[in-house]
């Protein structure tokens, strides 16, 4: 009933601001008529002030709207971006050789936090699984700080309770020691969900995005080697192949493991695996990839050698 009133309310109030606009139209021709969408985007005041001023005092809504590109545009502050200092500087404070162990103390201690817009139902078969095996250490991403061995645990699009409202949430855990394939390096193994806002089309497909089962297997390689060898490494080549469908609100597995490394540790390969454990014949791969990572903070080092 709350939800009827409340449109009800807004019809009214829609219709109160186009009789406002229709009649200070007459009076003030030079102003160009504002328009059904603009209308709905301004108060009662800027409407006024809009056709008092002659059309020059233009509300954002309208400008937004007015502008010549298609979709329109917004007017955005991008001042926010250098709120902790430049990433290169930043960057530049975790390039030791030991930050990994830096890195692996804050996001081990931190664990992941509460999702309040999560995808997961309580007791989930597979990640109570992995939330119970002690060999494993759940964690969530974290960026560098302001300062030597500092790491701030970060919401992206990828990860954090931000992805999960967006329609994808990605759990992982770090095991030290990999079960299959060489024991020599560590592995991730992790969970993921995709909801409606991560569909092919919301509300005409109940399948994921590809670009949706792609950052999966971007962010959970890139975790293993930050945690591993390089909280500073980039991607810098990545081949996937999606092999079947992600079905919306179903929960699927991610494994991930170091395939290979050279130049002292310089470039790292992994492999990824996407996986439907429960699948009526056995696990069912979906998706698979393999990615270069390199260590920036080593490239640091050197050059300034």
């Amino acid at each position: 009933m709350a939800t009827v009133t409340a449109t009800a309310d807004d019809g009214m109030n829609y219709h109160r601001m186009l009789n406002l606009s229709v009649v200070l139209a007459e009076a003030h021709a030079e102003a160009r008529e504002l328009e059904d969408e603009e209308l709905r985007a301004c108060g009662e005041e800027e409407i006024r002030a809009y056709y008092e001023s002659g059309g020059r005092d233009v509300p954002v809504g309208v400008r937004e709207r007015r502008c010549e590109q298609a979709g329109g545009g917004r007017e955005v502050n991008d001042g926010r971006a250098s709120a902790l200092g430049d990433a290169k500087e930043r960057a530049m404070l975790n390039k030791h050789e030991d930050a990994a162990a830096d890195y692996r103390r804050h996001v081990f201690k931190t664990g992941i936090p509460f999702r309040k817009h999560g995808l997961f139902p309580m007791r989930d078969a597979l990640l109570m699984e992995l939330s119970r095996d002690n060999s494993l250490r759940a964690f969530q991403k974290a960026t560098p700080g302001l300062g030597r061995g500092v790491f701030v645990t970060c919401e992206s699009w990828a990860v954090g309770d931000d992805a999960a409202k967006r329609g994808l949430d990605l759990r992982y855990f770090y095991r030290e020691r990999a079960r299959t394939g060489s024991s020599e390096y560590p592995e991730l193994v992790g969970v993921a969900r995709v909801g409606d806002t991560g569909a092919i089309g919301i509300q005409t497909y109940n399948l994921a995005h590809g670009g949706c089962i792609e950052t999966i297997l971007d962010e959970a390689t890139a975790e293993l080697v930050k945690c591993w060898r390089a909280p500073c490494c980039v991607t810098i080549e990545m081949n996937v192949k999606i092999k079947k469908p992600l079905p919306l609100h179903h929960t699927v597995k991610i494994q991930v493991q170091i395939k290979e490394v050279q130049s002292h540790g310089l470039r790292i390969w992994t492999t990824a695996r996407l996986t439907d454990p429960s699948a009526p014949l056995g696990e069912d791969v979906l998706a698979t990839c393999e990615a270069q990572l390199c260590d920036s903070g080593m490239l640091n080092r050197m050059r300034e050698e």
